[in-house]
């Protein structure tokens, strides 16, 4: 079962912004201030502590269905769990570890995650945010593209190197400033793919916009459509959910 990367997919918590045709020739600085304020401002973002997501997500073309629920809790703590019949998926990073459940391979038992998979969920732990405001204090840099049609509309193309040295490119709609377009390329299990996110479908939570469908793609193939159903804002999670279990000894 190929892991899609719904952390990196769900790093988009944005407000209505302004009207189309106010925004010919701005600068990188002002775009990232705009979508800065778009998001509702630091004040309202840093308030956000805990964020528990369910829905449904879909995979193969919708021939499987199956329950999800994502965790997340600053500052950089995220969990996620699949469940299809007595199988589970599970995929988590407690700030420095990250680990993996995946009993479609046919076992229970928790894996650490690779130091290439482990760095990619440390990446992608701007879930609050995204990943354009204070992305100097986070290490980034950004780079204004241009603009590039996206399906039927308009978006400026920004690129972000990530302090690993990972790349991102952010596509932002340039009436409304929603990200309506994530991809780059990843490492898992040791191999390198194309990932592409669509964000869509938002509404509001607490006064921040979230999508609501989240569509992926695999090296240009269909890989996870995800449709949630209900969030939660800052409600208790404890810290232990996020860790790795500790396994058994066998007893001699």
């Amino acid at each position: 079962m190929t892991r899609p990367s719904v952390f990196a997919a769900f790093s988009f918590f944005i407000l209505l912004a302004p009207a189309r045709g106010q925004n010919a020739g701005l600068t990188l600085d002002q775009i990232v201030q705009k979508h800065t304020a778009a998001l509702g401002g630091a004040d309202k973002l840093k308030a956000i502590q805990t964020v528990v997501i369910t829905g449904g997500a879909s995979l193969r073309d919708g021939q499987i269905g199956m329950p999800i629920t994502i965790r997340i809790k600053r500052p950089a703590l995220m969990r996620m769990d699949m469940h299809l019949q007595e199988r589970t998926f599970v995929e988590s990073f407690d700030g420095t570890t990250g680990w993996v459940i995946n009993s479609f391979s046919g076992s229970n038992t928790p894996q650490k995650m690779s130091q290439e998979d482990a760095a990619s969920a440390l990446d992608n732990t701007d879930l609050f945010e995204g990943s354009l405001v204070d992305y100097k204090a986070k290490g980034s840099s950004l780079d204004l593209l241009g603009k590039e049609p996206v399906d039927d509309k308009s978006a400026y193309k920004l690129k972000i190197t990530k302090k690993s040295g990972a790349v991102e490119f952010l596509y932002l709609d340039v009436g409304s400033f929603l990200p309506i377009k994530t991809s780059g390329k990843r490492k898992q299990l040791g191999q390198e793919m194309d990932y592409e996110s669509a964000p869509s479908n938002y509404k509001a939570v607490n006064g921040v916009m979230i999508p609501f469908t989240i569509r992926q793609k695999i090296n240009g193939r269909d890989a996870m459509e995800l449709n949630i159903t209900q969030v939660d804002v800052n409600v208790p999670i404890d810290d232990s959910i996020f860790r790795m279990p500790e396994q058994p000894h066998d007893a001699h």
